[in-house]
């Protein structure tokens, strides 16, 4: 199977197998209008130029998704700062307590230390690292 890659106004939609492409422009979800490129090609083309919708009869239901891909990490942020507006991929773990005490807790008896280590973990929270701050936006990939 041949993924297609479609773009418009220069954002990549999706990426779709190469057979199901006359039925996604009949439906109206790529237009001829797009861009369209695949492995082994030189450059992009439009997609009006190579490929022809369907007669409305040979439309199958339902129209196939479109492969999900992961955002690159080079050029897309994972999360963004709502109070420095800073985008960064990496959050800074804190967790409440204090590690002296957790060691402590460990050295006095196993089962203080667990349910101690248990605390912290259940606690943690994901900070800013350039402002400290909580107030984070997060992307779902």
């Amino acid at each position: 199977m041949v993924l297609v890659h479609i773009a418009r106004a220069g954002q990549l939609i999706g990426r779709y197998p190469d057979a199901d492409l006359p039925v996604l422009i009949g439906a109206g979800t790529v237009k001829r209008t797009d861009h369209y490129w695949k492995k082994g090609m030189a450059g992009w083309l439009l997609v009006g130029t190579s490929f022809d919708p369907p007669t409305p009869a040979t439309l199958p239901v339902p129209l196939p998704a479109p492969v999900p891909s992961k955002p690159d990490p080079q050029t897309h942020y994972r999360y963004e700062c709502l109070r420095c507006s800073a985008k960064f991929n990496e959050t800074v773990d804190r967790k409440p307590g204090s590690t002296l005490l957790e060691i402590i807790y460990w050295c006095v008896t196993p089962w203080a230390g667990g349910a101690y280590s248990a605390g912290r973990s259940l606690g943690k929270t994901n900070h800013c690292p350039r402002c400290d701050s909580e107030q984070i936006h997060e992307e779902v990939w």
